[in-house]
């Protein structure tokens, strides 16, 4: 490896980043918080997505069209 060699040219790196899709709680348990500590302590950037008010059907219908959004977007950004 050319130790001097200029990295301004080179692609940045790539980093992990959680995803942490959220669904309202039933009886008020949730793994989201020990979810959020665990990935915060590892360094690692966490965004979490909470669907709107709606009843269930609708929202796991607004759960599946953000991964399956997402999806084709990974597809499209990465060339295939």
């Amino acid at each position: 490896e050319d130790f001097i060699r200029d990295r301004v040219d080179e692609p940045p790196a790539l980093h992990a980043r959680v995803v942490l899709l959220r669904d309202r709680p039933i009886g008020g348990l949730t793994a989201a918080p020990a979810a959020r500590d665990l990935a915060l302590s590892h360094d690692t950037p966490i965004s979490e997505l909470e669907p709107e008010a709606g009843d269930e059907l609708e929202t796991l219908a607004e759960l599946i069209a953000v991964t399956d959004f997402a999806a084709v977007y990974l597809t499209l950004a990465s060339g295939a």
